[in-house]
């Protein structure tokens, strides 16, 4: 009992204080600090800080090297009177030829989550300057959840840069259903990045089929082909993912690809299907 009494009080000025306080000297002194936690720990307690000065202040975080930081100034900002100049500023970035700017605004427009910004950034990712900008972008997509950005993120599906492609189906999962769907996501789309070169690429596309089976949307032709996925993708690590998929679809005709991958040569794969088994019909 004096364990959780003294818990409490030692809690109780943290709660209190939190998004509360914060200053324009605190803001660039964390700034100077370099260390990211500082900068973030410090924008979150000046949540509701009104002065022009420490707007001045941030501002500049917009371009940290720290993507935790990017993310926070565009929450912080994003609350502020400059939320519309802020996002002018950035949509103007993605028009523009610096890679890292366009990264950088990316990151701040997710944090915005303003679907008004959808069409600069699907505009960007259909021809992005490399991958870390067009993957900031698609993750941005994601973040802001809009269900018209199907047609964003599906197009990017066939980006040339793998990172792109990954980060757009793993976005996938994060868009809200549209208007009588139960999931934004459907298996045709994601069908064909089963056999992408990438790994990583396999993996999101495996891991959104699955979303899409747990949520009962259309998962048409996903069991014969994550069944083939499982038995025969020379990495582990999809071929886990793939289980697990077949696991959350529920669908009867798995069975022998998962019974086969009882026997596979890595055990989390054999785990993942012995647990899957479980969940068929």
């Amino acid at each position: 009992m004096r364990t959780a009494i003294v818990m409490m009080a030692l809690l109780a000025p943290l709660s209190a204080f939190a998004g509360r306080g914060g200053s324009t000297v605190a803001i660039k002194a964390a700034a100077q600090s370099g260390s990211a936690d500082a900068i973030v720990a410090e924008l979150e307690r000046a949540e509701f800080l009104a002065c022009l000065s420490c707007i001045d202040a941030v501002l500049p975080l917009v371009d940290h090297e720290s993507a935790r930081v990017r993310d926070a100034a565009g929450w912080w900002l994003g609350r502020r009177g400059v939320r519309s100049q802020v996002i002018s500023t950035m949509q103007a970035r993605l028009a523009g030829g610096d890679p890292v700017a366009a990264r950088n605004a990316g990151d701040v427009l997710a944090a915005m989550r303003d679907y008004t910004t959808l069409p600069a950034l699907t505009t960007y990712l259909s021809q992005p300057l490399d991958e870390e900008s067009g993957v900031s972008v698609a993750r941005a997509v994601g973040i802001i959840g809009h269900p018209s950005a199907v047609a964003t993120l599906q197009g990017a599906l066939a980006s040339p840069l793998s990172g792109v492609r990954a980060q757009a189906a793993a976005s996938l999962r994060q868009l809200r259903a549209p208007a009588g769907k139960k999931v934004a996501a459907s298996a045709p789309a994601l069908l064909p990045l089963l056999g992408d070169s990438d790994a990583g690429v396999r993996r999101e596309a495996i891991m959104t089929l699955g979303f899409v089976g747990q949520s009962g949307g259309d998962v048409s032709g996903a069991v014969a082909a994550l069944s083939a996925v499982a038995t025969g993708d020379a990495s582990p690590g999809v071929r886990k993912a793939a289980a697990w998929a077949l696991g959350e679809m529920k669908d009867g005709a798995a069975r022998p690809a998962l019974q086969a991958a009882q026997s596979d040569s890595d055990p989390l794969v054999r785990s993942i299907a012995t647990a899957a088994l479980a969940n068929l019909r």
